[in-house]
């Protein structure tokens, strides 16, 4: 196996190399997996490419691209104060190097730059199967959670365009729950206002987020708004699909998030998303389920998988992992962030960031 590589950051001259060599994770064909790649690392609102490296190996036909580390950006709040934390993802690695030092070569060069810059971790809400592996590299998991998993016919949910759904009644709320391709922002933004901070780490969710996360050109969302007589926000859905599949194919319809007033508007919105959205699966997380949700899920037959603490039966199942970089600047908001109780996990989704 050839042992000699270098490790860089990316420029644009380096785009149509790593959109072929992405093929195999990002299915999204040349036009597509350039779209992917300017909307992760140049449209991101809170940090650019500088942190996402590749690797050459010495060939007849000169240097050849054999592997990337991407590191994006994500937005958190806490007590009021927020922190772009970089997230690493779209890693790939050439087949004849997969047993070589090579992915750990470019992390630690992702590990490197941050610290020169003064960011304290890197996350990774990736692979539970490479567990093992990062942790012996000195990264700690934070923790496993569970999900709910609600199998179904094909053919099951709405068939047509999503924005044609009928407006649907709650059955709880009575309200008109309205079906959209688009984000609400404004719908979305106002509910918000109305959720409390309870001293965790959450994302920032704001227009900004909310944007670029629809974005995503090889993704497809789906929304649920439900309004009050007066026209009001009163809670909304997101659900995530890969945009490269087919409403029958195999990958699961993920539901991103559901924020609501009361707990009725709540269960509406997750009956509706499970009856109506397409795909045969439909995953949602329950670590920061409401109570009214869950119970919507159970009496829906949805199987809810929780984790067993072993790394090849939780595959499956989102987790968190990060690796310090060894800065000496950690703000003492972000001083505890190993715990798991911390994080409120409310509008994140790995899916919907891919």
């Amino acid at each position: 196996m050839p042992a000699e590589f270098t490790v860089t950051g990316f420029t644009s001259a380096d785009h149509a190399e790593i959109c072929a060599l992405q093929e195999g994770l990002w299915a999204g064909g040349p036009a597509g997996n350039q779209a992917y790649l300017a909307w992760k690392y140049r449209a991101n609102p809170y940090l650019d490419g500088r942190y996402t490296v590749i690797a050459r190996s010495p060939s007849a036909d000169g240097a050849e691209l054999i592997g990337m580390v991407g590191a994006f950006g994500s937005c958190w709040e806490r007590d009021g104060r927020r922190f772009t934390l970089p997230c690493l993802t779209d890693t790939i690695v050439a087949a004849e190097y997969r047993n070589s030092s090579l992915f750990h070569a470019m992390v630690d060069e992702v590990l490197s730059r941050l610290r020169r810059d003064g960011v304290p971790w890197l996350l990774d809400f990736g692979d539970q199967g490479t567990v093992p592996a990062m942790l012996v590299r000195g990264w700690r998991q934070v923790g496993v959670w569970g999900q709910s998993v609600l199998t179904r016919a094909p053919g099951a949910g709405h068939r047509g365009p999503w924005d044609e759904l009928p407006v649907t009644r709650g059955p709880r709320s009575g309200l008109p729950v309205s079906a959209t391709r688009a984000p609400d922002l404004d719908a979305m933004t106002e509910v918000l206002r109305a959720v409390p901070a309870d001293g965790r780490v959450r994302v920032a969710r704001d227009s900004a987020y909310f944007g670029w996360r629809a974005s995503n050109p090889l993704a497809k969302y789906y929304y649920l708004v439900a309004r009050s007589g007066e026209g009001g926000a009163e809670g909304y859905l997101v659900a995530h699909r890969s945009g490269v599949d087919d409403d029958g194919g195999p990958t699961p319809t993920t539901v991103v998030e559901c924020e609501a007033r009361t707990p009725e508007v709540y269960a509406d919105l997750v009956e509706i998303a499970h009856e109506f959205l397409p795909g045969t699966r439909v995953l949602m997380w329950t670590r920061d389920l409401a109570e009214a949700g869950a119970k919507v899920l159970a009496g829906l037959g949805a199987e809810f998988v929780e984790p067993t603490g072993r790394p090849t039966r939780d595959r499956p199942l989102p987790g968190l992992l990060l690796r310090a970089t060894g800065s000496d600047t950690v703000p003492a908001e972000l001083a505890d962030v190993h715990r798991l109780d911390v994080w409120d996990f409310r509008g994140v989704s790995g899916r919907g960031w891919r």
